[in-house]
C-alpha cells in the first residue's frame, strides 16, 4: 500500500462513518440493507488499514529511521576525521617547532612556506574548582528564591570572563611549542 492509498482509504473510511451515522439517524437506529453494506465496506477498509496500511507505514518508518542513523553515523565519522586531522595539524606544528628549536632557527622560510615559532597558550575553565567553590552557594540561593528542588543549578562561564574578573584560580592553562604557518599567497586575478 502506498501513502496515497492509505490517505484515500482514511478519507473513504471517514466519509463512510459520516454516511452511516446519517443513515442510522434517519432510520432511528434501524439496521437496513444499505447500512449493512456500508458496515461491511467500512470493516474491509479498516482491515486493509490495520494490516497492509500499518505494515506499509512501518516499512516507511523503518527506512526513515535507518536513514537518520546513517546520517548520524556519517556525521560522527566526519567529526572523528576532523578531530584526527586537527590532532595531526597540532602534531606536525609541534614537530616543526621541535626541529626549529633543536637547530636554533628563529624563523624558517622555504620557497613556498615559512614558519615562525611561538609558545601556544590555551586556557580552559576548571569546572571542578568552580563547582567546588560556588555550586552549593548558587543552589541554596536559587532554591531559597523559589526554584523547585527538582531543578538543578549549573554554573557556566568562559575564560574571557574569568580573566576579565581576575578569577584566574578557575582557569587551567597549558602551554606548548607551536609555529605560525604562512602559506603562499594567492595571486590576484586581473579584472
Amino acid at each position: 500500500m502506498k501513502y496515497k492509498d492509505i490517505q484515500d482509504a482514511l478519507a473513504t473510511l471517514a466519509r463512510l462513518s459520516e454516511l452511516l451515522e446519517e443513515q442510522y439517524m434517519e432510520n432511528e437506529g434501524e439496521v437496513t440493507e444499505a447500512t449493512e453494506e456500508m458496515e461491511a465496506r467500512k470493516a474491509a477498509i479498516q482491515d486493509l488499514l490495520q494490516n497492509d496500511g500499518i505494515d506499509s507505514l512501518g516499512r516507511w518508518l523503518k527506512v526513515r529511521e535507518d536513514e537518520a542513523q546513517m546520517w548520524k553515523a556519517e556525521k560522527d565519522a566526519a567529526a572523528r576525521a576532523e578531530k584526527a586531522a586537527k590532532n595531526s595539524i597540532a602534531f606536525v606544528k609541534a614537530k616543526i617547532a621541535e626541529v626549529m628549536k633543536a637547530t636554533g632557527m628563529e624563523k624558517a622560510k622555504g620557497t613556498f612556506y615559512s614558519f615562525t615559532p611561538y609558545v601556544s597558550e590555551k586556557s580552559a575553565v576548571n569546572q571542578d574548582e568552580l563547582d567546588k567553590a560556588y555550586l552549593d552557594i548558587a543552589t541554596s540561593a536559587a532554591h531559597d528564591a523559589g526554584l523547585p528542588a527538582y531543578v538543578d543549578v549549573v554554573l557556566k562561564t568562559n575564560t574571557n570572563a574569568l580573566k576579565e574578573w581576575g578569577a584566574t584560580e578557575f582557569l587551567s592553562t597549558t602551554t606548548a611549542d607551536a609555529v605560525r604557518f604562512q602559506k603562499p599567497r594567492k595571486s590576484k586575478e586581473e579584472e
